[in-house]
Order: structure tokens, then C-alpha cells, then sequence
């Protein structure tokens, strides 16, 4: 083995990023190649929405038991049984899906997967790092979500642009087995805090978490967040090539993904900036400001679409930044409220309810574009834009008083 190389919380911060960061290459699979595969499995954009809303469901449904047990057992096997899940989630969709019932059922599967690398990573990272550690540290982890996003754009668009999608989801469950192998060879087993103390908390009640109302008000405000964030990145490249026809600009698609990615990568320094805001004043009150500016933000994007492509680039990127000032943070407000015995229930709530919120963003935004005249129509388009901002909009009226 090799854990000389996590013996410092830096070098452990970087493993654990790097393992998260591979094994979310299969992220941007489906929203890529939704735009082929919408129309050769003749699905509306209600079921292609709710193929990427699939995902998230998995994710949720996995959160209580892998996320629970982390109180329990080291959150390092968690997250190795959780990568062989999305690998097996990746090589289904590659082999077998053919259809929306298919589709959805490999995805959900990867996203089980991913519940139990991306909190149980979290996990890992609370039980091997001392209190001052973890404050400093912990949002370079959580920021690391928009690394791995950007990775897999970019990935997934030049294999979008030179092979088969098939190849797509083969890449994805390969780069899930060598996140896993890292995580074997490179992490020293420890003790969950739970352990350590003694106390005989079940790995299913999440009491802990509803009766924190200091961590409630994260927790909820994480759900309209990742409504508005996985809307915006499951149709941002499928509103990209509609609005570069529209405007009669040849740019292909592996450029487009490449520029997904670079907005990612920002994404991540926008959240840590966020934090850094955070940990100057006050945490609610802050986080309900950023809420605010990317509600506005978010109309601005859905004009920008009547006026001029390259406009509809600039207000992409400040969309994203805008949405990204708060991620860490609010992750970060629900693990400073919770106590070392009760975090993983905590986690878990954050996690069902945030990612609650992910699994309704792409199906709300496609039957808005089917109600309000299709993918083919720049209003369409523009309301749907405007309503991803109804998520920074609850933020701030979630926090604003906190």
C-alpha cells in the first residue's frame, strides 16, 4: 500500500479530489449525447430531462444507507463499493440502453454510484483531519465537484465529436475503477468519529439532522441550489448548439464542451472565493446575497438570447459563477452545525434534500420547453433559462433573515 503518500492533510486533500475527480468522468455523458440520443429514441424533452433527473434520483435514493453508514464504518470502503457501482452503472447504459426505461435505469445506477463517493469523500476527509484542517480544507474538496464536472466535459465532448457514445460510457466506468484503486492503495484506514466515541446512534435515524435547525436552514437552501445548478448543466450544451445555429455560428461540439469545462474550472474558484467571503462575515446573510445576484442573473441569461451569441457566452459564464459563489458554503454551514457524532446523518439529510432538488431541475426545465413551444424556439429557451433562477431565488429567501 501506499499511505506515505496521504500521511499530510494536503497530500490527503489532493488524493481524495483526484480520486472524486475521476470518478465523476461519466458526469456529462448523458448531457452531451442527449442531443443525439433524444431524437433517435424519440423521447420529448420532459424524458430526456427526467433520464438526466435519473441520475440524482440514485443518488438519493442510495444517500441514506451509504451516506448514513459513514457514523459506522470508514467511509473509505463506502466509497470503493460505491465505484464499482457507477462502473457497472456506465457499462449497462454502453451495453444495454436503448430506450427511456433503460437509459434511466443505467443512470440512476450511476448516480448511486456517485452518492457514495462524493459525501462518503467528504467523510473520508472528516476523520483523518483535525478541526483547523478541515475548515481550511474542506471547501477546496467540495469545490472539487466543479473540477471533475469540468473534466468530464471536456472529456466527453471530444469523444461526443470523434466516437460513439457507446465508447462514452465504456470510458466513464473505466476512469470509476481507477478512482476506486486509488482510494484502496492510497487511504489509511481510520476509525469513524462515531466509533471513537462510543455512541449508538442507528445508521438510518436522521433525527440529528431535523432537529438542527441551525443546519435546516443549509440544508434546504443546498436543494434549491442544486435545482438551478444540475438544471444548468444538464441542457447548457443542448441550449448552446440550438443558439449557435440560430445565430448561423460553426463552432463544433467538442469547442463547445471544451468551453463547458473552462466555466466549470471558474466555477470552482467563484466557490471558493464564495467561501472565503463566508468565513469574513456572516454565513446566511452572505449566501442569501449571492442567492439574490444569481436570480437576476439568471433573467439576464434567458434575453440574452434574443440579442446576440456571443452575449449568450458572457451571460453562460457569469450564470455559472453566479450560481457557484454559494456551493461550498452551503455544504460547509451544514457540517459546521452538526456535531462529531452525528455528521454522517447530517450529511445524508443535506445530501437526500440537495439532491432531491438536483433529480427536478432538467425534467422542470424540459416541460417548460415543451409547454412553451419546444427546443426549436428562442422563447422557449429564454422562459426555461429564467426558471433555473427560481432556485437562487428560494436561497435568498431562505437565508435572508437567518
Amino acid at each position: 500500500m501506499f499511505y506515505f503518500l496521504t500521511a499530510h492533510p494536503v497530500a490527503l486533500l489532493a488524493i481524495v479530489c483526484l480520486a472524486e475527480v475521476l470518478s465523476m468522468v461519466s458526469f456529462a455523458a448523458w448531457p452531451l449525447f442527449l442531443v443525439d440520443l433524444q431524437p433517435l429514441w424519440g423521447l420529448s424533452n420532459f424524458s430526456a430531462g427526467w433520464i438526466s433527473g435519473a441520475y440524482f434520483i440514485g443518488y438519493v435514493l442510495a444517500t441514506p444507507v451509504l451516506v448514513g453508514l459513514t457514523d459506522r464504518i470508514d467511509a473509505k470502503y463506502i466509497y470503493i463499493f460505491a465505484s464499482f457501482l457507477a462502473f457497472i452503472g456506465a457499462l449497462c447504459f454502453a451495453l444495454f440502453a436503448s430506450d427511456f426505461w433503460s437509459a434511466a435505469l443505467s443512470w440512476a445506477l450511476v448516480g448511486a454510484g456517485l452518492a457514495g463517493t462524493y459525501m462518503p469523500g467528504l467523510q473520508i476527509l472528516n476523520a483523518r483531519l483535525g478541526t483547523e484542517s478541515r475548515i481550511k480544507l474542506l471547501p477546496y474538496y467540495t469545490s472539487a465537484f466543479g473540477v471533475g464536472t469540468g473534466l468530464s466535459f471536456f472529456l466527453m465532448g471530444w469523444v461526443y465529436s470523434y466516437t460513439s457514445w457507446q465508447n462514452a460510457f465504456l470510458l466513464a466506468a473505466i476512469f470509476s475503477l481507477i478512482a476506486a484503486l486509488l482510494v484502496i492503495l492510497a487511504v489509511r484506514p481510520a476509525q469513524p468519529a462515531q466509533a471513537k466515541d462510543g455512541a449508538k446512534r442507528h445508521p438510518l435515524d436522521f433525527r440529528p439532522a431535523f432537529k438542527n435547525r441551525a443546519a435546516l436552514g443549509y440544508i434546504f437552501a443546498y436543494g434549491a441550489h442544486n435545482f438551478e445548478l444540475f438544471a444548468y448543466r444538464g441542457w447548457l450544451f443542448a441550449y448552446l448548439i440550438f443558439a449557435a445555429s440560430t445565430y448561423q455560428i460553426t463552432i463544433n461540439a467538442a469547442s463547445l464542451s471544451t468551453l463547458i469545462s473552462v466555466f466549470a474550472i471558474i466555477g470552482m474558484s467563484a466557490s471558493i472565493i464564495g467561501a472565503s467571503f463566508c468565513l469574513r462575515y456572516p454565513r446566511a446573510r452572505t449566501i442569501s446575497r449571492f442567492g439574490a445576484l444569481s436570480a437576476l442573473t439568471a433573467i439576464l441569461f434567458g434575453l440574452s438570447g434574443f440579442i446576440d451569441f456571443y452575449l449568450i457566452l458572457l451571460l453562460a459564464l457569469l450564470f455559472n459563477i453566479t450560481i457557484m459563489l454559494d456551493s461550498a458554503s452551503l455544504t460547509a454551514g451544514t457540517v459546521s452545525a452538526a456535531s462529531e457524532h452525528d455528521r454522517g446523518a447530517l450529511l445524508a439529510v443535506h445530501t437526500i434534500i440537495g439532491f432531491g432538488g438536483a433529480a427536478l431541475g432538467a425534467p422542470t426545465i424540459g416541460f417548460v420547453l415543451d409547454i412553451a413551444g419546444g427546443e426549436a424556439d428562442v422563447t422557449a429557451w429564454g422562459i426555461a433559462l429564467m426558471t433555473m433562477g427560481l432556485g437562487s431565488a428560494l436561497v435568498w429567501l431562505i437565508l435572508r433573515r437567518r
